[in-house]
């Protein structure tokens, strides 16, 4: 059996353990091993397997994927999260499709801080389907808006797609996190468009399911309250909070206690991690844990307000990244296994030929290799497809003369989108699960926002100034 062979066959075996509901981990890394003794290697198959776990993840890039995951669990367990939904609900709240416009905006800040589209959808889902529902949106709708908004705002740094991306390629992690800013930005403004027109559209027609019925009014405080929780432990903890007599605040008293906290803190998050980057203080690493201690510090400012315990919020955050990690850092080690398996067989090197021997543009080939990956990211999570395709398309990109930077890009877009597209989207399972409305009719109001971001990336691949203009006034390409 040729080595080639033995590769494809570990690939399809990979997809069958994946359907019989094996984790992915492990999935991963039998898949490997069913390849090396394909290939007639079963004698290393001990040494890889005890020494992979150590030489995948031993690396000093990889420090900042537990930073960046207790980064965005302590500012999600301190309600942040509730403060900016409701500042910015109090900026463009009234217009019709407001609270659509603001859930989109909320959860735009906070991937600037929690890293995770499933975090972004987990932390904004109930809340926000809540309010829209009423004011007269289209409960349906409400949900599709949420999940598209943790799919475009994937982007916007920190990201861990973003970092498991450049070591798994091997790419520059700042540049990375640079080139995803601008379209990250230009993708949530415009979805805030998209729904701020559509809901005007509904005003002329008389057609509230879009908001658009009537102006949405503020978002009462209470009633946020009520649904805001990012998970049940976190809610039992806040349930301990001391009430305190509400007194007459002004000035700087009276700014600190405002939900106008949520963005500053947002922005100074922001700043650290990225502003820091830019001006040459410290590496992507080194942001990530200044960003880890801004934000404990933020934690402890917040709680020690709402009167709550302290030590509850750091434990349940620090549960929940333990959890979060060992499952990227297992992902990791299996993504190393079968990538070892992939190399050791000769199927990349034997791709790239292929792909520069084609008689077709190039361009071409690498939008073929792109579309490749919505249906993966489809039935597939992120970081799994991502870890099965990028070790085989990144040479690919690199023989044909383009920027792996600009791919990279394109490759996250695609996989979010995935996220978003039926018959097995993450992000409308989530929100679903937070929400109790059925993930297949959250699909049928996703199409409209596949669509428009499948257009965006369309416009990002022939423009890629879009993406790389950033980087490249930051010194990285």
């Amino acid at each position: 059996m040729t080595p080639e062979l033995a590769a494809g066959i570990a690939v399809a075996a990979l997809f069958i353990f994946i359907a019989l509901e094996m984790p992915v981990a492990l999935a991963l890394i039998s898949s490997g091993v069913v390849g090396l003794i394909l290939m007639g290697a079963s004698a290393n198959i001990a040494s890889v397997l005890a020494s992979t776990p150590y030489t995948s993840t031993a690396k000093y890039a990889l420090f900042v994927i537990p930073m960046y995951i207790l980064l965005g669990c302590l500012i999600a367990n301190a309600g942040i999260g509730r403060a900016i939904y409701r500042a910015v609900n109090r900026v463009i709240g009234r217009i019709p499709g407001g609270l659509a416009a603001t859930a989109v905006g909320a959860t735009t800040m906070f991937s600037g801080i929690s890293g995770s589209s499933a975090a972004d959808v987990a932390a904004f889902g109930r809340i926000s389907v809540q309010e829209m529902g009423r004011y007269g949106y289209k409960r349906e709708y409400a949900a599709a808006v949420v999940a598209a908004a943790g799919a475009f705002a994937a982007l916007i740094p920190p990201s861990i797609a973003i970092v498991l991306y450049g070591i798994t390629a091997e790419v520059s992690i700042a540049a990375l996190i640079f080139a995803g800013i601008i379209p990250g930005v230009l993708s949530c403004l415009i979805l805030m468009g998209f729904v701020i027109v559509r809901a005007m559209r509904g005003a002329r027609t008389n057609d509230p399911r879009f908001g658009g019925a009537q102006a949405a009014p503020r978002a009462k405080a209470r009633s946020l309250d009520e649904a805001w929780g990012s998970t049940a432990e976190m809610r039992a903890v806040m349930r301990t909070e001391t009430i305190v007599a509400p007194r007459e605040r002004r000035g700087l008293a009276r700014f600190v206690h405002s939900d106008a906290m949520g963005i500053v803190y947002a922005i100074i998050i922001f700043a650290i991690v990225v502003g820091g980057m830019y001006g040459g203080y410290f590496t992507a690493t080194e942001a990530g844990a200044l960003g880890a201690v801004a934000s404990l510090i933020i934690m402890v400012v917040e709680v020690k307000k709402k009167r709550a315990s302290i030590f509850q919020v750091f434990a349940v955050s620090m549960r929940e990244t333990v959890g979060v990690v060992g499952m990227i850092f297992l992902l990791i080690v299996g993504g190393a296994m079968f990538g070892y398996m992939l190399t050791l067989s000769g199927l990349p090197r034997a791709l790239t030929t292929w792909a520069g021997d084609l008689d077709v543009p190039p361009a071409l080939v690498i939008a073929m290799l792109l579309l490749i990956l919505l249906p993966l990211g489809a039935v597939l999570d992120g970081l799994t497809a991502m870890l099965i395709t990028v070790p085989l398309m990144s040479p690919i990109v690199l023989t044909l003369g383009f920027d792996p930077i600009w791919f990279g890009i394109l490759v996250l877009k695609m996989i979010e989108i995935g996220l978003i597209t039926p018959p097995i989207g993450i992000n409308a399972f989530i929100i679903s699960s937070a929400t109790g409305i059925r993930a297949e009719s959250v699909f049928r109001y996703l199409t409209p926002f596949v669509i428009l971001d499948l257009a965006l990336t369309a416009i990002y691949f022939v423009v890629p100034e879009i993406i790389l203009w950033l980087p490249r006034v930051a010194g990285l390409l």
